[in-house]
């Protein structure tokens, strides 16, 4: 079954705006996944799995979102952590597959190691990159997912 919908663009009265938006996007997507791509075949040969990129050909890097967390005007229950007690803005998790991130000067990224969690480098204009659930898995635990949150910060 085709589960994917539609990219929902953009649609101000500013055209060169809505243009120059979804090319630059989609510019931005297309590099990420490339990246992804490349980071699953150096995980195949430092692993020696010749056959795991084959297994990344089709949607596997499909998605691609901005994010940018709004000042709260209010908080409740929900938004603490159940491990800390910490104030989140993005609840804990595991990714799925292949994470292809940037957090530029943005701060609050967070990774659990060793029980606790500890602050990600703002990446500037790097890129971080996480494997998730479905490789660490497809992988035998060669190499671990890690489970992040971004927690509250001040603006």
């Amino acid at each position: 079954y085709d589960v994917q919908e539609p990219n929902v663009w953009p649609n101000t009265a500013d055209c060169d705006f809505d243009k120059d938006f979804k090319e630059t996007f989609q510019a931005g997507f297309e590099l990420r996944r490339g990246i992804a791509r490349a980071f699953v075949r150096s995980m195949s040969r430092a692993l020696e799995m010749p056959g795991l990129p084959s297994l990344f050909t089709e949607d596997e890097f499909s998605a691609m979102g901005l994010r940018k967390y709004p000042e709260r005007r209010a908080v409740n229950t929900n938004m603490y952590s159940d491990f800390d007690g910490e104030l989140l803005r993005e609840l804990e998790h595991v990714d799925s597959t292949v994470t292809v991130l940037s957090t530029f000067e943005n701060g609050g990224l967070q990774m659990l190691y060793n029980n606790e969690y500890k602050n990600a480098p703002n990446s500037g204009n790097d890129f971080i990159v996480n494997i998730g659930k479905i490789v660490e898995d497809i992988i035998d635990n060669e190499l671990m997912s890690v489970r992040h949150r971004v927690k509250e910060v001040e603006f």
